[in-house]
């Protein structure tokens, strides 16, 4: 399919890009056997239209549309300048400091607010944003209008099936019985990090390691010092393919990519995995597992409960 072919569907999904639960849908909670009051309650689902890694969906943001890269990587929701003029995003009555970071260093912003913000009719209880000069993926040449990040998707339980471009809201629960899913899971206990990222532990090479998911990075990234620890050498990595990484404030680094041998997370160990390896420091994890990885794969986020299950292959 040519550049403008594709480019005619995808703006042809934006029209439908929110895609309301069927009335019966809505009504009725998602239960687990013996579930009780822990009960999954579906809220909403969007549709994820995802070009060359980058997952896209569609919020209403002051009764307007904002089209937003879907990114659990990033602490703060953030819009671009455009985007805040053209809905009329306001700076709210008591502004915190809110800073937001690149790969190298931090981006200046300022804080807006949201008179309604929904996703899929259903009312996000965090109505905030950063403003900044915020580097943006343009698949296709789209201009996206921001980030959506961790403190608006941390206010619900999130089912992601980037396979099946959907993303459906939960209601929060601080207990859960595992996933509506009929397939294998692995369940994965988490912690939550000061930059609301839902960190777990995974072994690579047969060395423990932390990890989070981040739906906002295209390649899947190891730090270079956590790749020498895992016994990849600095002879081996020069003679690996090279490429260079690009942050949100526009930083260009230098990076290989690298073969390992094993990746085990939970019950699944994951042979030959491919990691792009970089001479930064991720301020709470080793390897960062982004949208190349979860392309065929389920995952559910619970903030509230600190779980993670990640469907099997």
């Amino acid at each position: 399919m040519g550049r403008c072919a594709a480019l005619l569907v995808f703006l042809a999904e934006l029209i439908v890009l929110v895609t309301p639960l069927h009335a019966g849908e809505r009504a009725r909670s998602v239960r687990f056997e013996g579930a009780g009051a822990c009960a999954a309650r579906p809220l909403g689902r969007l549709v994820v239209a995802t070009l060359d890694n980058v997952p896209i969906v569609t919020l209403q943001a002051n009764q307007h549309p904002i089209t937003m890269v879907l990114d659990t990587g990033a602490e703060r929701t953030v819009l671009t300048s455009d985007a805040a003029a053209r809905i009329k995003a306001q700076p709210p009555r008591v502004i915190f400091d809110r800073r937001m970071y690149g790969l190298a260093r931090a981006l200046p912003t300022r804080e807006v607010e949201f008179d309604s913000l929904t996703a899929d009719g259903v009312p996000v209880p965090w109505r905030r944003a950063l403003v900044g000069a915020v580097t943006l993926a343009q698949p296709l040449g789209l201009k996206l209008d921001g980030l959506l990040g961790a403190d608006m998707l941390s206010q619900f339980d999130n089912d992601l099936d980037l396979a099946h471009q959907q993303l459906t809201l939960y209601g929060a629960r601080s207990c859960s019985d595992g996933p509506p899913w009929a397939g294998p899971y692995s369940a994965l206990n988490a912690g939550l990090s000061r930059n609301e990222h839902l960190f777990f532990r995974v072994r690579l090479n047969n060395r423990e390691m932390t990890a989070i998911f981040d739906t906002g990075a295209q390649r899947s990234t190891i730090s270079t010092a956590a790749a020498y620890r895992a016994g990849v050498s600095e002879v081996t990595l020069e003679h690996d393919r090279p490429l260079t990484t690009r942050g949100a404030a526009d930083e260009r680094l230098p990076a290989h990519i690298h073969r390992f041998s094993e990746l085990q997370i939970g019950s699944e160990a994951i042979r030959d995995p491919e990691l792009v390896v970089t001479n930064t420091t991720f301020s709470d994890a080793d390897i960062i597992l982004g949208a190349d990885f979860l392309k065929a794969r389920r995952l559910w986020l619970s903030y509230a409960a600190l779980k993670i299950y990640l469907s099997r292959r």
